[in-house]
């Protein structure tokens, strides 16, 4: 039996062609589990007010015990907005020599569709991942983000979506330094000791700095922190320069008045919907959070299917939509996922800017 190779079924088998990369930022503060694939369009999140940190209660021994209160929680229901980009295929692309083939071409038109396609995949991926990313920076900088929703190629028309979660009238998990970091300030250690005492205070979880490029240099600069990791005997901080994928660097382990803390820089970029160039991390900025604070949920794709000429709706993190126009001769490929990066609790990250 011969396969159908843009049966959306088929597509969504190929794991390896649009499996989602990694990514730096959404993978490791916002990891998607088998519990985050909604069946349904709209995804209920339920998070906790804040962590448990309260002691127990000593009780006398002719007592049975202490009642405590348990953690409470909220539940909110989001709408995550809707990426589908998409690539158009005509004739002329299958009668022209692919990237790397040999000059004269060998490949029939039909090779050359199905590796069109698989290349295609990965780009659109791609693309996702990136914007997946650019919504977890967001979030760990703003406590939530606005995406624009376009109805049209050139952005003539469009509507904003914003997501929040905090409800107060100002984002909550900002910290405002006394003054501007320098190379020669003694503020530094003292800045990130209060954003970490932010987190600890409410029994959340305080491990990792991540930093812009401009601010990572002033932090191995200044004199504090030089003298901090020069006293190897007494083992508060370390420098450890190790790459990892996507643009971020691990630069320091530090101790930071009790919290030992990875200090990572943060320079990777994107390109927007208008052509600029821009870092997820922008200049001058500071997070203070942990691994895995959050995770990033999917709501459930419906779309119209040609081979049964009716609805289907489809739950993962990657959806393939294959649409043919027979009169124009195009075949349009897209990809399509409902992204929504969410705290586990209120406010597990705290965000500053040192620059200015």
């Amino acid at each position: 039996m011969s396969i159908n190779l843009f049966d959306t079924r088929t597509l969504l088998a190929a794991k390896d062609v649009i499996a989602p990369q990694a990514t730096f930022l959404r993978d490791r503060y916002f990891p998607t589990s088998a519990a985050d694939i909604f069946e349904t369009e709209k995804v209920d999140i339920d998070y906790k007010d804040e962590a448990n940190n309260k002691i127990a209660p000593a009780v006398l021994p002719e007592k049975g015990g202490i009642p405590v209160d348990r953690a409470g929680y909220e539940t909110h229901e989001f709408t995550p907005a809707l990426l589908a980009p998409e690539r158009a295929l005509t004739p002329r692309n299958l009668d022209k020599r692919l990237a790397g083939e040999v000059i004269g071409g060998t490949l029939t038109p039909t090779e050359r569709e199905a590796r069109i396609l698989a290349e295609d995949l990965r780009d659109l991926t791609r693309m996702i991942d990136l914007r997946e990313e650019q919504l977890a920076a967001a979030t760990l900088l703003n406590n939530g983000y606005t995406i624009k929703q376009y109805a049209d190629q050139y952005g003539s028309q469009s509507i904003d979506k914003t997501i929040q979660f905090y409800k107060e009238i100002s984002n909550p998990a900002v910290y405002t330094p006394g003054t501007v970091w320098s190379t020669s300030s003694t503020t530094i250690i003292s800045d990130l000791a209060a954003m970490a005492d932010m987190l600890t205070k409410r029994g959340l979880p305080a491990t990792d700095i991540i930093v812009s490029g401009d601010v990572a240099d002033v932090m191995l600069g200044n004199t504090e922190i030089q003298k901090l990791l020069d006293i190897r005997r007494y083992e508060l901080g370390s420098v450890k320069p190790e790459e990892l994928p996507n643009g971020a660097t691990l630069i320091m382990v530090l101790n930071v008045k009790g919290h030992i803390m990875n200090v990572f820089s943060y320079t990777f970029t994107y390109t927007d919907e208008s052509g600029t160039e821009k870092l997820f991390i922008p200049s001058g900025k500071v997070v203070v959070t942990a691994p895995a604070i959050g995770r990033t949920s999917y709501g459930a794709i419906t779309q119209m299917e040609e081979s049964v000429r009716d609805f289907v709706t489809y739950a993962g993190r990657r959806v393939p939509h294959v649409t043919t126009n027979s009169h124009d001769n195009v075949r349009t490929l897209k990809l399509q996922a409902k992204p929504l990066t969410i705290p586990n609790v209120k406010n597990p990250f705290v965000s500053a800017t040192v620059l200015s």
